[in-house]
């Protein structure tokens, strides 16, 4: 793994805590926690499309659909954290952003069930 991507991925998780302690200390834990989940599934798709160890012994299509199915997880772990947001009185807008949150993640779900279904 090269030094530049290790700081970055170490810099990330820093930056995460830091975000998590600062929402639950602004009364906003929920709004930190869903832009954490967001980002931390768009870090775990850069891994997937270049690998930390840098060996790949994966075919392309299984690293489709995982890149799938963890772009559906962030969607729906931010839209189900969006959604808490909401309900905690976190922000009036999360109302109109949690329903577009899950719908991406379902239609990312779909997209996977039925890649996986032509195979």
């Amino acid at each position: 793994m090269s030094a530049v991507r290790s700081f970055g991925l170490t810099l990330f998780a820093i930056v995460a805590v830091a975000i998590l302690v600062a929402g639950w200390r602004g009364g906003e834990p929920w709004t930190a926690a869903a832009f954490v989940a967001f980002f931390t599934s768009r870090v775990v798709r850069s891994v997937i499309k270049t690998p930390i160890s840098g060996v790949r012994r994966r075919t392309p299509a299984e690293d489709a659909h995982r890149f799938l199915l963890v772009t559906a997880a962030g969607w729906l772990g931010s839209g189900a954290l969006a959604v808490g947001a909401s309900l905690f009185g976190e922000g009036q807008e999360w109302f109109y952003v949690a329903p577009c949150f899950l719908l991406f993640g379902l239609l990312h779900v779909y997209f996977a069930v039925r890649a996986a279904s032509l195979d």
